[in-house]
């Protein structure tokens, strides 16, 4: 009876872990539908769409802390790139359950099976995806683009804070419930990326790319991100990857360069119009005070953990090129890896000042950071405010 309590009491507490690690992502997207659902009249079924997307960017910057993620993930809600993608008609609600179940039937034989609970619910997530994609959603859904936007970023930013960590960092928490920084660590002390990383991405990024070939300017920070891990991937890995590119270039050129209601300016990409332009769609996003914190966050990334920086700077630039010679329907929206980028250097800007004003001030901490967050959060109530029209 004591051996089976001793032996009990490490999986209660990993369970406690895992819970507490899930929670707070998991509660912004309800927090997200129900705004949706009572402010934006948004369907259901959309709102639920939407706020997957929240709750994988909230949960990409988790390790920053449950406040900061939550409130990440409500700044990328408010935004008018991703405000606008609410209202109207979406989705038939009984193919949507009925994807549910299936999704759900795979979360819990992969979770028994392989004992891996992130695992399991990452595929998921992927078979909801390709499901709602199949039957429900069209080619070039803007708001399935979103969902694979979202938790590619999630699956991302984990793999590489995991196989490539501030000397000072210790495993993330979804990783130390698995035992894996005793068992895989390197000697370095970075993690080798995990199945959930590698499956995850190649699934998720095949759904992308499927249903719209515009998702092809993220591929050199996918494929630089799987390179960066140092994980030696099977020749088949990188040949389904390339097979990928392939069909985003062919879906890109059918869909974008030989439609007339789209036009892509290469040669204009120098003109200071189209600059002008592109940077104001991105301070109308965030204003100011979000366009210095991004830039803050960055110079800190680059710092401390340049792999990460390398990765998203490589997206930014991409998605920004993209705003930079396209003409057509939904530019905004169709920059929003570009949003998700600058919300993650904003958010780690503002860890980054919490933590120093902890250090600065060791008598109030940690008060004094939560004096932070509490401005940051500020953010995003003010463009709740502005939706709603309380703030002109």
């Amino acid at each position: 009876m004591t051996t089976t309590t001793a032996s009990s009491a490490p999986m209660k507490s990993a369970r406690d872990q895992l819970m507490r690690y899930w929670v707070p992502p998991l509660v912004t997207g309800i927090v997200a539908f129900l705004i949706l659902v009572a402010i934006g009249d948004t369907p259901v079924i959309r709102s639920a769409g939407m706020a997957l997307v929240v709750v994988g960017v909230a949960l990409a910057l988790r390790r920053m802390g449950a406040i900061l993620s939550s409130i990440a993930g409500l700044i990328l809600l408010m935004i008018p790139a991703f405000w606008a993608q609410s209202g109207g008609r979406f989705g038939d609600l009984a193919t949507v359950v009925i994807a549910l179940i299936v999704a759900f039937i795979a979360v819990v034989v992969l979770t028994v099976a392989l004992r891996r609970p992130t695992f399991g619910l990452g595929i998921g997530i992927i078979v909801f995806a390709g499901l709602f994609w199949s039957q429900i959603g069209t080619p070039q859904s803007l708001r399935l683009g979103g969902f694979v936007v979202g938790w590619l970023m999630f699956l991302i930013i984990d793999m590489l804070l995991m196989t490539n960590p501030h000397p000072g960092d210790s495993a993330p928490l979804i990783m130390r419930l698995q035992g894996i920084e005793t068992e895989k660590a390197r000697e370095d002390g970075s993690y080798p990326a995990q199945p959930y990383h590698i499956l995850g991405i190649l699934l998720l990024y095949a759904v992308g790319i499927l249903n719209d070939g515009s998702l092809i300017f993220l591929a050199p920070a996918v494929v630089l991100s799987l390179f960066l891990t140092r994980n030696r991937l099977p020749a088949w890995y990188w040949i389904a990857m390339g097979l990928l590119v392939l069909i985003g270039l062919r879906g890109f050129a059918v869909d974008y360069l030989d439609l007339r209601d789209y036009q892509f300016v290469i040669e204009k990409w120098r003109e200071a119009d189209r600059w002008v332009a592109v940077s104001q769609i991105i301070v109308r996003q965030f204003g100011f005070l979000g366009i210095g914190l991004s830039v803050l966050g960055l110079s800190r990334l680059a710092r401390w953990y340049p792999v990460l920086g390398i990765v998203t700077m490589f997206g930014y630039g991409a998605y920004f090129m993209f705003g930079l010679i396209y003409i057509g329907p939904y530019r905004t929206i169709l920059m929003m890896p570009l949003f998700i980028i600058q919300i993650t250097w904003m958010t780690y800007a503002v860890f980054a000042i919490g933590e120093w004003a902890k250090k600065s001030l060791p008598r109030f901490s940690p008060y004094v950071a939560w004096v932070v967050y509490g401005i940051y959060a500020l953010m995003p109530l003010q463009m709740l405010l502005n939706i709603t029209d309380v703030v002109n």
